[in-house]
């Protein structure tokens, strides 16, 4: 139990530990944010940590308990008592006064495993606890990670919807320019204000989106929905840089590197010491027990005192519990059971999120490049057609075509660059180590 205990110990000790424990003053919010100091913040502000810390003093409080019945049990008493007898004439015999201080000890000295079993499963629970609070760490940082890309994203898209919408005001006043000049008919300014009217409605359908989005990342970081959180700027290019590990060495990390799934390993130990705990209650223990005491008795005017000690052993051997032993030892086994398919069910999500965020951050990568390539290509072809239209080359169809392309262009560049932080962030998350992720806004 103690490697165990220490191999875990050693494992997990990892960059997200040391900066909740290396916690400084938080940053001024009303300056901009970088996502660091955005995680510093929500670690020490998101109620997540906060109930993850409380489960580890409990779990503490319970090492703490089973440790206790190592210890004597010392108790002191005093007792006062005062008799009368009534005979059958209904006249009193005297009364008589019982008093005197005593003290006592139990001290269980073997029990066949009861005892260590209970401190061993408590230990494992400490262990537990730890380690599921370096996953909630870990959970809050990918969440402040997720919802600081979704802002800096959408705060592009708006960027780009604006840019639209000056494209469309731009074609609506070419339209009219050549309505006035007799070589354009109503029908292209017709069409030139549907689209403006389209560029304006994307604006704002992306300006809800960024309030929302504002709203989850305050709460993320442990302030109200309201509160208003100025972010350092997005970069404007990002050049992907793939992990160097391939998926087997990724994948052999997280599984022995996750939090979640090494406290769920945690567990499975505590299920067996429980188990050893329960066996010992059905086997014999042997306490010694020791009284010593002064009892003082008064009889009228008589007075008399007397000290008293004691001391033994006592053997307990349990034979007969109505079952309930054997049903207990059943159920002990069965949480055992219970807890080796719950690390195998996790083992296998754990690596199916390392696979899904390992194929996510390859996309994301080549992605990245085809959208720029698009966004050049849709913005030259633009500027071609918007020119042939002013010299009556082209239709105004031709150039709302070449204007919905190029604004498509920039959307999905946008949201490649979104996908590629996000994508890294939950590869880091999936194997159980985040880092910064290359080309962060910093």
């Amino acid at each position: 139990m103690q490697r165990f205990l220490k191999a875990i110990v050693i494992t997990t000790v990892c960059g997200v530990v040391s900066l909740a424990a290396a916690a400084v003053p938080p940053p001024d919010i009303n300056q901009p944010l970088t996502l660091v100091q955005l995680t510093d913040i929500a670690l020490q502000n998101n109620p997540q940590t906060k109930i993850s810390w409380a489960s580890i003093r409990e779990s503490r409080a319970g090492v703490q308990l089973a440790k206790a019945g190592y210890w004597p049990l010392i108790t002191a008493n005093y007792n006062y008592q005062r008799n009368r007898q009534v005979n059958f004439t209904g006249g009193s015999v005297g009364a008589q006064t019982r008093y005197g201080p005593s003290i006592s000890l139990s001290y269980l000295l073997w029990d066949f495993g009861a005892r260590s079993g209970r401190l061993d499963a408590a230990k494992y629970a400490l262990t537990a606890a730890d380690l599921s609070n370096n996953q909630t760490m870990q959970d809050v940082i990918l969440q402040v990670e997720q919802d600081y890309y979704q802002v800096l994203g959408l705060q592009a898209l708006r960027d780009a919807d604006e840019q639209n919408l000056k494209d469309a005001q731009t074609n609506l006043d070419a339209a009219q320019q050549r309505k006035q000049s007799g070589l354009a008919t109503i029908g292209d300014v017709y069409q030139a204000q549907a689209a403006l009217a389209g560029a304006q409605l994307a604006l704002q359908q992306t300006e809800g989106n960024l309030a929302v989005a504002r709203g989850q990342l305050a709460i993320a970081a442990g302030f109200n929905a309201d509160t208003k959180l100025t972010l350092a700027p997005w970069q404007p290019e990002v050049t992907p840089q793939l992990p160097a590990e391939d998926i087997t060495q990724l994948l052999k990390q997280a599984r022995s590197a996750r939090p979640e799934l090494l406290a769920s390993k945690a567990r499975e130990q505590q299920a067996v010491s429980s188990l050893e705990a329960t066996r010992g209650k059905g086997l014999p223990t042997l306490s010694l027990n020791a009284n010593a005491g002064r009892n003082t008795s008064v009889i009228g005017n008589t007075r008399n005192s007397a000290d008293s000690y004691s001391a033994g052993l006592n053997l307990s051997i349990p034979l007969f519990a109505g079952f309930g032993d054997q049903a207990a030892e059943h159920q002990a086994q069965a949480a055992i059971d219970l807890a080796k398919a719950n690390t195998e069910q996790l083992q296998q999500q754990v690596e199916l999120e390392v696979w899904q965020a390992y194929q996510n951050v390859h996309t994301a990568a080549t992605t990245l490049s085809t959208t720029a390539a698009q966004l050049k290509s849709a913005q030259q072809a633009a500027d071609v057609t918007s020119a042939r239209y002013k010299n009556g080359l082209n239709s105004i169809l031709d150039v709302l075509t070449a204007q919905a392309t190029l604004a498509n262009a920039r959307v999905q560049h946008v949201q490649a660059k979104l996908n590629w932080f996000a994508a890294l962030a939950a590869l880091g998350h999936a194997v159980g180590g985040l880092t910064a992720p290359t080309g962060t806004a910093e």
